[in-house]
């Protein structure tokens, strides 16, 4: 596709182009327009209950889980990024807090 970008070919309209074009509306009538990936096949209580993450690219949802066990004889903390958590269960490993 060659455009030709001189000042003599390109006439200014006079009143500014409030619609598409004809060529525009029949190229967007004939693209194909799909779900996002992966939400046809993820269930709607599901995606209710994920979290919504922003994100520099655009809004993504993140599945965390937290996972610990009780009564292993160790405190476990949840880090995530510089902030450190103690699990509020896991004190009563502490011989003092029992």
């Amino acid at each position: 596709m060659t455009v030709d970008s001189s000042p003599e070919t390109q006439a200014a309209p006079a009143v500014p182009q409030q619609s598409l074009s004809t060529a525009a509306a029949r190229n967007l009538t004939h693209t194909t327009k799909s779900a996002p990936q992966m939400q046809e096949i993820t269930s709607r209580w599901l995606l209710r209950m994920l979290p919504w993450v922003e994100t520099k690219g655009g809004a993504y949802r993140v599945n965390r889980r937290l996972r610990h066990t009780v009564g292993d004889g160790r405190i476990e903390f949840v880090q995530e990024g510089s902030t450190v958590r103690v699990i509020p269960r896991e004190l009563g490993e502490l011989a003092v807090l029992r």
